[in-house]
């Protein structure tokens, strides 16, 4: 299974990919939105995790496009701030940053139809 992460932090970016890395996931990160584009070009990517506000571009705009070139590709949104940024995203899947290990694990497991520990 491929993640491509897409977080402008470069600490909590490392850190997540980690945690899915060692969870057995193949993961690609991207630090924009133009980035993960020009990485999702060329890589089957099966879930997207992706920061609600960037600079460069909004992971929710990024997540349509994305969607747009590639149906069936999962998206799990995460954000630092209140989910009032994004009232169109009220039933999708949002990561309340900062997140734990469990907490990421859980909601990618959630997005993919089976819990993980």
């Amino acid at each position: 299974m491929r993640i491509l992460l897409v977080e402008d932090d470069d600490l909590v970016r490392e850190v997540t990919a980690e945690m899915l890395e060692e969870a057995g996931y193949d993961v690609l990160t991207a630090a924009s939105a133009p980035e993960a584009e020009r990485l999702a070009e060329n890589a089957g990517i099966d879930i997207l995790i992706t920061d609600i506000v960037m600079p460069g571009g909004d992971g929710v705009d990024l997540a349509r496009r994305l969607a747009l070139r590639r149906g069936g590709i999962k998206t799990l949104f995460t954000t630092g701030y209140t989910r009032h940024i994004a009232p169109e995203l009220a039933n999708a899947p949002i990561l309340d940053k900062p997140y734990h290990r469990e907490t990421l694990l859980h909601a990618v497991g959630r997005l993919i139809g089976f819990e993980t520990a």
